[in-house]
């Protein structure tokens, strides 16, 4: 389980797709709130409902896109208390991995969200392995 709060933010159903994929894989995560940017939602509606939800304890805030409207109410936040940090951009792959890593400060948890995220985007190689002949392909998750 993370040991940081943690807030998983982003447009249309973005949080709860997240949190649907990572239940499926992880179990319930007591640490992660999920929070939609829905249709017809106000900035500052998604703004109240961030605030509601960072608590007093350090928190990260995962976003889906930089300059989108939730990663600039995140970005306020963060602005306003030194103990948020916003990320953007990263993938499911990141946020599983840390929800059972270890991380000394809240900076530590950020950067290894974007490094995951780095690790783990590839392109699908179809070239078949000249050594073998196979182009076998082993079951996935």
């Amino acid at each position: 389980m993370a040991q940081y709060s943690t807030i998983v933010t982003g447009h249309g159903h973005f949080a709860t797709g997240m949190q649907s994929a990572l239940e499926l894989l992880a179990g319930p995560q007591a640490t992660i709130q999920f929070i939609d940017f829905e249709d017809g939602m106000s900035e500052d509606t998604l703004g109240v409902r961030l605030a509601a939800a960072v608590a007093d304890a350090p928190t990260l805030i995962f976003t889906d896109l930089v300059g989108g409207t939730p990663y600039k109410e995140a970005a306020k936040l963060a602005f306003a208390h030194r103990n948020v940090a916003v990320v953007a951009g990263c993938n499911l792959a990141s946020l599983l991995e840390t929800v059972f890593g270890n991380y000394d400060s809240l900076p530590d948890y950020a950067n290894a969200l974007v490094a995951i995220t780095q690790r783990s985007a590839q392109v699908l190689d179809l070239s078949l392995d000249e050594d073998t002949g196979t182009d076998d392909l082993e079951d996935g998750i």
